[in-house]
C-alpha cells in the first residue's frame, strides 16, 4: 500500500455512471461508504458523480489523487461498451489490463450453473490493470481492485451494484483501510444514535439544548426519517475512558429529558422496539387495518421472529367487512361513522376476539385524496388497542399525501402497542 501522507489521510469517493449523474440510480453507496469511513476515523472531503466519458472518469481521478490519500470508486466495471473504468485507470497509469483468473473462472461455473451463454463481452466485466491488487467479488461477477495512482494516493475499484460493493468493501477494503487508520494513529469517534418517535426534529432540539455544555470534542446532529428522528451524538477525544465517561453522562441526561419517545439506540429498528416491547410482557399481537391496508403489519414483519408476538391481521376495508369479520356493530357504523373511535374500539376488541391475541390493533381513517368531510377531513385517522386491561383509543389528524398519512398512522398504531405496557406513556 502507499504510504500516507503527512496528517490524517483523507479520502474521497467517485460514483461513476450516467445514471447516476441523471437521478435515475440513488447514489445508495457513498451513504454506505460515508459511514463506514466515519466509523474508521478517516477524514472524508469530497463526494463526487461522473459521467460514463472516459474524459470525465480520468479528469476526476487525476484532480482527486491530488486531494486525496484514498479514493473509493464505484460504477463502470460491467460488460457493456458503456463501462469503462478499466480502460480509463489503464491508460492514465500506462498499464495493460488483464484477466483476472479466479474471476473468470467464477463466472464460466456460474453461467453454467443457471444456462447463460458466455459471450464476448462478458470477458470486459473480469478485467484488472496488471499489476493491481484483485479483490474477488464473492456477491456477483466483476472483480474490484486497487492500485496505485501517483503521488501517494490509492484508488480502490468496485462495482456499482449495492450489494456487490458492500461485500467488496467489507471483505477486502475495509481490513485495508484499517491498517492505514492504525498507521496514522486515528482514534475512530465514538458515537451513539437515539432513535425517536413521536416527537419533532424542533422540539427535540428545544429539548435538548445545552446538553453537550463545555464536552470538548462533542457534537450533536439530527436527522429526520419520516416519521422518525435520529439524533446522533459524536465524541472525538483521543482518552477512550474519558469518552465513554462523557457518553454515559450525556445519555443519562438525553433519556430525561426525551423519555418514552425513545425507542432504540443504534441500529435498532422501530419494529424490532415494537417487537421487544410485546417480548417482554409475553403478549401476542393480532391488527385490524382499514384505511392502511396491511402497511402496519408489513411494517412490523420488516423483522426476522415476528412470529414469535405478531398472530395476524385483517385487513376490513369495507364497513360490510368490519361487520362480518370483526362483529363491529351495525348501530355503531350508522351513529358514529367507520371513523369513529367506537368502529376503532370495536374492530380492536373484535380482532383480539377473534385471534385470541394479547393485545388487538386497528386502524381505521381517512387516507385521502377524496373521502374526507368538514367534521372527518382527509387525514383523520382513529385507532385502538384492546389488551387484558383498559382499550385505549386516539383520533389523530394526519398531514401529507395519502402514502404520508398511512405510513404515520401504521407508525402510530404500533406505538400505541409498543407502550401498552409502559407506565411512563404520557
Amino acid at each position: 500500500m502507499s504510504s500516507p501522507r503527512r496528517g490524517p489521510p483523507r479520502a474521497a469517493l467517485l460514483a461513476i455512471g450516467d445514471e447516476v449523474l441523471r437521478g435515475e440510480i440513488l447514489n445508495a453507496n457513498a451513504a454506505f461508504l460515508s459511514e463506514r469511513l466515519f466509523e474508521l476515523g478517516l477524514d472524508l472531503r469530497e463526494h463526487r458523480t461522473v459521467s460514463d466519458d472516459p474524459l470525465a472518469i480520468r479528469a476526476a481521478l487525476v484532480q482527486l489523487r491530488t486531494e486525496a490519500d484514498v479514493i473509493i470508486a464505484t460504477g463502470g466495471l460491467g460488460p457493456t461498451e458503456d463501462d469503462r473504468t478499466v480502460d480509463v485507470v489503464c491508460d492514465l497509469l500506462g498499464l495493460d489490463a488483464e484477466t483476472h483468473a479466479p474471476s473468470l473462472e467464477a463466472m464460466k461455473q456460474r453461467f453454467s450453473t443457471h444456462g447463460f451463454e458466455l459471450t464476448p463481452n462478458n470477458l470486459r466485466q473480469v478485467r484488472v490493470p496488471v499489476g493491481a491488487e484483485a479483490f474477488q467479488n464473492a456477491a456477483g461477477i466483476a472483480p474490484g481492485f486497487r492500485v496505485d495512482l501517483g503521488g501517494g494516493a490509492q484508488g480502490f475499484f468496485c462495482p456499482g451494484v449495492p450489494r456487490e460493493m458492500e461485500k467488496l468493501f467489507v471483505d477486502a477494503i475495509r481490513p485495508r483501510l484499517a491498517v492505514l487508520a492504525a498507521e496514522a494513529d486515528l482514534k475512530p469517534p465514538l458515537v451513539r444514535t437515539w432513535h425517536v418517535y413521536g416527537m419533532g426534529e424542533s422540539h427535540i432540539d428545544h429539548r435538548l439544548a445545552g446538553i453537550l455544555g463545555q464536552t470538548e470534542g462533542a457534537t450533536l446532529h439530527f436527522r429526520t426519517a419520516f416519521p422518525e428522528n435520529h439524533v446522533k451524538l459524536v465524541l472525538r477525544d483521543h482518552d477512550q475512558e474519558r469518552a465513554q465517561a462523557n457518553l454515559l453522562r450525556i445519555e443519562t441526561e438525553l433519556r430525561k429529558r426525551i423519555g418514552p419517545g425513545i425507542y432504540g439506540i443504534d441500529g435498532e429498528t422501530f419494529p424490532q422496539a415494537v417487537g421487544k416491547a410485546l417480548l417482554a410482557q409475553e403478549a401476542t399481537l393480532s391488527i385490524a387495518e382499514s384505511c392502511t391496508g396491511g402497511m402496519a403489519g408489513e411494517v412490523l414483519t420488516q423483522e426476522p421472529g415476528s412470529s414469535k408476538y405478531f398472530v395476524g391481521a385483517y385487513v376490513v376495508y369495507t364497513n360490510e367487512m368490519k361487520e362480518k369479520a370483526l362483529g363491529v356493530k351495525s348501530e355503531t357504523l350508522a351513529n358514529f361513522g367507520a371513523v369513529s373511535e367506537p368502529c376503532a374500539r370495536e374492530m380492536a376488541e373484535g380482532v383480539k376476539r377473534v385471534t385470541g391475541s394479547a393485545l388487538g390493533l386497528s386502524i381505521t381513517g381517512v387516507a385521502g385524496p377524496d373521502g374526507g368531510s368538514p367534521e372527518k377531513p382527509v387525514g383523520t385517522v382513529c385507532m385502538a388497542c384492546a389488551g387484558p386491561g383498559t382499550t385505549r383509543t386516539a383520533t389523530k389528524l394526519f398531514s401529507g399525501d395519502r402514502a404520508r398519512i398511512r405510513k404515520a398512522a401504521a407508525f402510530f398504531a404500533l406505538d400505541m402497542a409498543r407502550r401498552y405496557f409502559d407506565t411512563r406513556r404520557r
